[in-house]
Order: C-alpha cells, then sequence, then structure tokens
C-alpha cells in the first residue's frame, strides 16, 4: 500500500466516524426533545401484513380506526396469546366496514377478528372508508412493494431522525413559522401498525376541547339515520360474521370506550337503547360493549376518545382476560 492509499483510506475512516458521530448526536439531541421512532404507514405496508394473514384458525386480526390502533397493545397480546398469530389493520380515521367485507369475501380466511366499531361505523357514508386500501391490496400490490414498504418501515421504527415529521423540508417550514425546531409529535406509529400517544407532550385540555367540538360538529353535519333504517347495515354484519363463522372462524364486535363529553355525545346522537342495542341483541353476532365490561371504561382518556401509552399494558390486558372468560378466545387452539 502507497502513502497515497493509506491517506486515502483515513480520509474516509475519518469521515465515516464523523458522520457516525453527528448522527449519533442528532439522534440523541432528538431523544432529549421527547422524540420516539415512528414509521409511516402506507397502502403497502399495510398490504405486507394483510398477505401475512393464513388461512389458519389461530389467526387473530385487528380491525378498526385509531381507537383499536392507540389502545391495544401488541407487542403485550403477543405474549399473552402466543397461540395465536396476531396481526394489526387498523387504519387512524377510518371505520372498517369494507375491511370486515373483504375478509368474509376471502374464501381463505378462517381466523378470528376483532372489529373496533360503533353506531356510527354503520352509517351509509362510512362503510367503504377502507376500502382503498383492500382493492389496492387485492389488484396493485405486489410482494417487491410491500417487501421494500416493510424494510423501510423497519428501519424507521428504530431510528428518530428518520421521523416522518422530520424531513429538511418540514423542518425549514417549521421554522421559518415559529423560529424553533419542530415539537416531538405525541402520536407514534410502530412496525406492528398500533400507536402509542405520549399525552405529556401536549396541552391535555386544548386536545380534550378540540376532540369533543369536533365530534359534535360531526354529529350535527352528519345526524344519524333512524334506526329502523340504519338495522339494514347491521344486517351487513350479520352476513359477514356468518360468512365467516361457516368457514370456522369468528368476528368479535367491540365497543371500545370513549369518555365524558364526548360519550355523552355518543348517547345522545346514538344512544345505546336504540341502536348498539340492536347489534348486542341480534343472536348471530359476538357483541361486547365497554360498559359491561368492569375496568374498561375507568381509564383516563386525555382527549376523551384514547387511552395514553401509559395505561395500554392494562387496557389490553381487562379487554383480553374478559374475551377469553367469555369463551371469544381461548389460551390453546
Amino acid at each position: 500500500m502507497n502513502k497515497n492509499d493509506s491517506v486515502w483510506i483515513k480520509t474516509w475512516i475519518i469521515t465515516i466516524l464523523l458522520v457516525i458521530g453527528l448522527l449519533g448526536g442528532y439522534e440523541y439531541f432528538l431523544k432529549q426533545r421527547g422524540f420516539n421512532a415512528s414509521i409511516e404507514s402506507n397502502n403497502d405496508l399495510w398490504s405486507w401484513y394483510r398477505s401475512s394473514i393464513t388461512s389458519k384458525q389461530n389467526e387473530l386480526v385487528i380491525v378498526g380506526a385509531s381507537r383499536s390502533q392507540l389502545g391495544i397493545n401488541i407487542p403485550y397480546l403477543k405474549q399473552k396469546l402466543r397461540n395465536y398469530h396476531i396481526t394489526q389493520l387498523s387504519i387512524n380515521g377510518h371505520y372498517p366496514m369494507a375491511t370486515l367485507k373483504s375478509l368474509a369475501e376471502d374464501q381463505n380466511f378462517r381466523g378470528i377478528i376483532l372489529a373496533s366499531i360503533n353506531a356510527q361505523a354503520m352509517e351509509d357514508r362510512y362503510l367503504d372508508m377502507q376500502e382503498e386500501q383492500n382493492l389496492y391490496y387485492e389488484k396493485e400490490s405486489t410482494f417487491y412493494k410491500s417487501f421494500d414498504a416493510f424494510l423501510t418501515a423497519a428501519l424507521k421504527a428504530n431510528i428518530r431522525f428518520l421521523h416522518p415529521t422530520l424531513r429538511m423540508e418540514d423542518i425549514i417550514n417549521y421554522y421559518d413559522k415559529n423560529h424553533a425546531f419542530p415539537k416531538a409529535f405525541y402520536i407514534s406509529t410502530h412496525l406492528d401498525q398500533s400507536s402509542s400517544g405520549n399525552y405529556d407532550l401536549v396541552n391535555k385540555k386544548n386536545l380534550y376541547n378540540h376532540f369533543v367540538k369536533q365530534k359534535e360538529k360531526n354529529y350535527r353535519d352528519e345526524p344519524p339515520t333512524e334506526p329502523d333504517k340504519w338495522k339494514r347495515n347491521v344486517d351487513l354484519l350479520i352476513n359477514y360474521s356468518k360468512t365467516i363463522e361457516n368457514r370456522g372462524g369468528k368476528v368479535i364486535l367491540v365497543r371500545f370506550p370513549s369518555f365524558e363529553e364526548h360519550w355523552n355525545l355518543d348517547e345522545k346522537f346514538y344512544p345505546r337503547e336504540k341502536y348498539w342495542k340492536l347489534i348486542e341483541d341480534s343472536p348471530n353476532l359476538h357483541a361486547v360493549h365497554f360498559n359491561d365490561v368492569t375496568g374498561l371504561g375507568i381509564f383516563n382518556s386525555p382527549d376523551s376518545s384514547h387511552i395514553d401509552q401509559k395505561d395500554t399494558v392494562e387496557f389490553t390486558e381487562v379487554l383480553f382476560n374478559y374475551l377469553i372468560m367469555s369463551n371469544y378466545l381461548n389460551l390453546r387452539n
């Protein structure tokens, strides 16, 4: 090795060490600022998990919107239910009827679905909220695109500076407006597609008021359908459930908790006795309401709708202990 080669190698080593040091320092800085590593879910990643569901009866698929995404602690659940293959398919802000329909139509699916659902989710205008993801999975997804999305997410799930809100353009735009580095976002999304909320990072009172006002506006802008007409979509639920049960599977419908003023609004616009009761009284459906599960509605919800990350293990334990005791699930199959 001549002298020039030696200098070149030393230069590269110093450069690599310098880059590693800078990135390590930036990672530590973000940790001190309250950032956690977080992925950004997309149709390809969702398709990756959807394609992982087999024809075995020990499949446990969680579908829903943000409550099941933020409330169920997947790592804890996998330790508790070791005999099940657990897949999180919940999508933030999207009710799950389209995914229930897709799984019912999938002749290979014979597992168990836990569906986080409420009365509003049964309205006609919300039935296709997850149709985009299911159509993409059925018609456009490929193994290579899904696998690439999984590998990308696996990297982002472990590195803070790859956080979706920390793109250079986003940092510059935030600094221009606020003359400061961005604040850590309180929601983190994990590799398994579940999320966790660190509500210590936000003004809880403001967030609570925002959620309640938005829910009231939503209900007033899109008022409930009369129960007799609304019940037609309960018949859809029954058809999906019976189709899956005929293959040896099961659908468990869980009404996740809302809290305080949010729950008062739910009861005002969709009273349980007029709407949910039509679901739970059906002999063809397995339905669980949070008010019937001791301990499920006692948690503090900073935003009136979701569980803080500190409580998700206990929340998951209470819910799934009830499902096991009620013979909806078992520890041996």
